[in-house]
């Protein structure tokens, strides 16, 4: 089979996505470590569900959860700065990439020592797996009946939920290609050859994933195409943006959203198309969850406006119209985990090398 039929859609996201690629995909802005959150706001004047009120005094009595999560850091320690602002519980964060992640997941399950109260990662594979083997337990609470959030294609039948995505976007340098872009198909301009940037196949199973998506959505001989403009290779989302804001680079097929740098006066500039290729990140709250009710509510929190303009900044939003997310679970592609096997990525790998080298 060629390239250019290599028609093959997504496996689940492989845990090397966060490791590697989209390192720098949070953003460059600093954020306060948790220790200095605000102070608990006062009470709200809504009515909550007295079943829920019981969780959220006994959350405060607890005091305290911790999360897992291999999203961005910087997102993590907004939602966490954010939630002991509203209910005076504190979030202790630990993020790392989804195999450290599972790994301690695995260990404190099989020991029933728990540590962590939610874990987030983007890879279904182990969600749905753990969470048949009893793993976790069903998230609950108000914002999941927001008919804006979709449960039924959002929450899975054990109970772990999608809670952002992180995305592709395509990027162009302003002072190289002033007139901006409107698709992919704008890289293959001639006077761009030489000057494109894409990211390395061999990263990860899901960048081939993504190679397919192009396909899709520009035709069957897109990548050929692409490999004909002789484009630069790069290893991370964060070293293409790095050279395309440097210059050393026109355009790049793959890239973090680039609002901190395009504020901060970089010459660069990015689309997300629709619909958007991307990593969805799901959250689960463990069966051995130390803090029970302070993870519920976390849970609920994550799914609540205050707690997606936190966590989905720069990413795609688990709710619409969310102040800082570039586009919402809605519009990112659903892959499906059955058609990505490891002999049609070793050999789309072999045919991009012939191509692109």
């Amino acid at each position: 089979m060629t390239l250019r039929h290599f028609r093959l859609i997504t496996r689940a996201i492989p845990v090397v996505l966060v490791a590697g690629l989209m390192a720098g995909a949070c953003g460059s802005s600093a954020k306060k470590d948790t220790a200095d959150a605000a102070k608990p706001s006062s009470p709200s004047s809504t009515t909550v569900d007295p079943a829920f009120q019981g969780v959220i005094d006994k959350a405060k009595q607890e005091g305290s959860a911790t999360i897992y999560s291999s999203q961005g850091t910087d997102q993590l320690n907004d939602l966490a700065k954010r939630f002991q602002a509203k209910y005076g519980v504190k979030v202790d964060v630990l993020r790392d990439v989804d195999a450290n992640v599972e790994a301690k997941t695995n260990v404190e399950h099989d020991s029933k020592k728990g540590v962590a109260d939610v874990v987030v990662v983007s890879d279904k594979s182990f969600v749905d797996a753990k969470g048949q083997a009893g793993y976790f337990v069903p998230a609950t609470g108000p914002a999941f009946g927001n008919p804006a959030y979709n449960k039924s294609q959002n929450v899975t039948p054990n109970g772990s939920f999608v809670v952002s995505a992180a995305v592709f976007a395509l990027g162009w340098n302003t002072q190289t290609v002033p007139n901006g872009m409107k698709s992919y198909q704008d890289l293959l301009d001639p006077k761009l050859k030489g000057k494109v940037g894409v990211p390395d196949p061999a990263v990860s199973p899901s960048i081939v994933d993504f190679y397919l998506y192009l396909q899709e959505e520009n035709g069957p001989e897109f990548v050929s195409k692409l490999a004909g403009q002789k484009p630069q290779i790069f290893p991370s989302v964060l070293t293409e943006a790095q050279n395309l804001t440097s210059g050393q680079i026109a355009g790049a097929t793959a890239v973090q959203a680039l609002s901190d740098e395009k504020a901060n006066g970089a010459p660069v500039d990015f689309m997300v198309p629709s619909p958007a290729w991307g990593a969805r990140f799901y959250a689960s709250v463990t069966a051995v969850a130390p803090h029970p009710n302070a993870a519920q509510l976390l849970a609920d929190f994550l799914l609540t406006q205050d707690g997606q303009e936190a966590i989905s900044r720069k990413a795609g939003s688990a709710l619409p119209n969310t102040t800082g997310a570039v586009t919402d679970i809605s519009k990112v592609r659903v892959p499906d985990p059955a058609k990505l096997t490891p002999d049609a990525v070793a050999k789309f790998r072999a045919e991009f090398k012939q191509l692109f080298t």
